[in-house]
């Protein structure tokens, strides 16, 4: 429901429902049975995308199991699968969406990125 804004253009999107329904999903997803890594950076995209940069950032750090990355790199989910690729490429999207055009990073950031 956030993906519409935060991963798709989103052209068609009432952005203050999106904020709300955002707001909504960040109080009431049973975030430690999130199926996967991948919805804390989508909703730090959408978050990005809507200027809510600190709200991003709340997403992409939020202490959950499943938002943890192991010292290999790879996305943690449970004992049986360790290595869960699509947060990997959730995280690296969010932070380069942030790093450059849709969104930013909270003003007290100093952000560097190749090319910027």
């Amino acid at each position: 429901m956030v993906a519409s804004y935060g991963v798709l253009s989103g052209e068609l999107i009432d952005k203050d429902v999106m904020l709300q329904t955002l707001h909504k999903v960040k109080e009431e997803w049973k975030w430690e049975t999130a199926w996967g890594g991948w919805d804390f950076p989508m909703c730090a995209m959408t978050a990005a995308r809507l200027g809510e940069l600190e709200l991003a950032v709340d997403f992409l750090l939020m202490e959950q199991g499943k938002n943890t990355y192991l010292i290999n790199g790879h996305n943690y989910q449970h004992d049986a699968l360790t290595a869960y690729l699509p947060g990997n490429g959730g995280l690296l999207t969010a932070v380069a969406m942030m790093a450059t055009k849709w969104g930013g990073f909270p003003e007290e950031w100093e952000v560097e990125y190749e090319g910027g």
